[in-house]
């Protein structure tokens, strides 16, 4: 984050089960952080020890100056309740009480001693926020997928927690569901102030969401940053093959620059241009770009600097059309089946009426080069 922030949320744990080793430490603020990685990462294990529904096995949790967990040497031991911790937590499945209309299960976690009339208004606050107004009086299975889930947030939010956690709530939903619901969360955002942390599998929705973004794999944080520092300057290789990156070669350095901002490598096949780092010749680097950084060079096209200094001649290998783009596959040299990942808006695919077979001339935009340490 950038600048002094305000600490809400630190967390500094670790947990085994059999041979699987957990041990994470960060700390976050009036954000949304978002915390990517596959299946099996520990993603959900982190939200549950916030949540105090996991116990770790030592290091501590701490949220707005209350400690909800401590098992550390010479602190006395700590280890709140949930009901306690005034978290509010949303699941991929709702989980809403079917003998109960939307207003009870929204209003189902109040607390106790609450004054009616607050009651009553923070409830219609959250029915206009989330889109359920007139549906007050509706049971679970009178709602749609994403009406339930709605409910499911708003039940969450009507307690002002301390932190809302978000474990995968809209990875059960269709796309344009999905799509609605990222915007009433962006809503919540805006209305209430609450920090955030959300898991998902989602690259479009972390990007869209997060303030920050955490990678994980196997019980480990492998970069924690803004999205652009994540999605366009990754840690390392790991961490770029998750999050888009499809182009990674290596090779060796040959010369770096400072004055003239550029970092020379010579990879398999090809020489390229970087951004300057400071590595020292015959050093042996990983190097990659998105596929969307690779531009197509259209016949008699005057190059501009940024453009023309990594031209290449490539074969297309494959076209694979998708709903807003278009991936093709390209090659430098006979014997591969491709070296080169590019995607192409849908319009300029449509407009070039590119087929495999066609040997067309691309460039590598050198700001988009990225070093990859091993």
């Amino acid at each position: 984050m950038p600048g002094e922030v305000t600490a809400i949320l630190t967390l500094n744990v670790h947990k085994t089960r059999g041979d699987f080793k957990l041990q994470v430490a960060l700390t976050m603020g009036e954000e949304v952080l978002v915390i990517l990685g596959p299946s099996g990462a520990g993603k959900s294990t982190i939200l549950n020890m916030i949540a105090g529904l996991v116990t770790p096995d030592g290091g501590s949790i701490i949220c707005r100056d209350t400690v909800f967990f401590c098992h550390e040497k010479g602190q006395k031991r700590v280890d709140l309740p949930p009901y306690r911790r005034g978290t509010g937590y949303c699941l991929q499945h709702p989980g809403l009480f079917p003998h109960l209309d939307v207003s009870g299960n929204i209003t189902y976690g109040a607390p106790a001693g609450m004054n009616p009339r607050e009651r009553k208004t923070r409830l219609q606050e959250l029915l206009a926020l989330l889109r359920l107004e007139g549906l007050e009086h509706r049971r679970p299975g009178e709602l749609s997928g994403g009406q339930q889930q709605r409910v499911a947030l708003a039940r969450a939010l009507f307690s002002r927690p301390r932190i809302l956690l978000l474990d995968e709530p809209f990875a059960a939903l269709d796309n344009l569901i999905r799509a609605r619901l990222r915007y009433d969360l962006l809503n919540v955002r805006r209305s209430f102030r609450v920090p955030m942390i959300l898991v998902t599998h989602d690259l479009e929705e972390a990007y869209m969401l997060g303030d920050r973004i955490a990678v994980m794999d196997n019980g480990r944080l492998l970069q924690i940053g803004s999205r652009e520092e994540v999605f366009y300057h990754p840690a390392n290789r790991r961490v770029a093959r998750f999050v888009g990156f499809r182009n990674i070669w290596t090779g060796r350095v040959l010369a770096a620059d400072r004055e003239g901002d550029t970092l020379r490598v010579a990879g398999e096949k090809f020489q390229a241009q970087l951004p300057y780092a400071p590595l020292e010749p015959g050093r042996r680097v990983a190097f990659g770009i998105r596929p969307e950084d690779v531009m197509l060079i259209r016949p008699g096209r005057i190059l501009s600097r940024p453009v023309r200094e990594n031209v290449f001649q490539v074969e297309v290998t494959a076209v694979v059309p998708e709903v807003h783009t278009c991936r093709v596959f390209l090659r430098l040299e006979q014997g591969k089946t491709y070296d080169i990942e590019m995607l192409l808006p849908r319009h300029v695919y449509q407009r070039e009426k590119i087929t495999p077979g066609d040997r067309i001339m691309v460039s590598l935009k050198k700001e988009a080069l990225h070093v990859l340490p091993e």
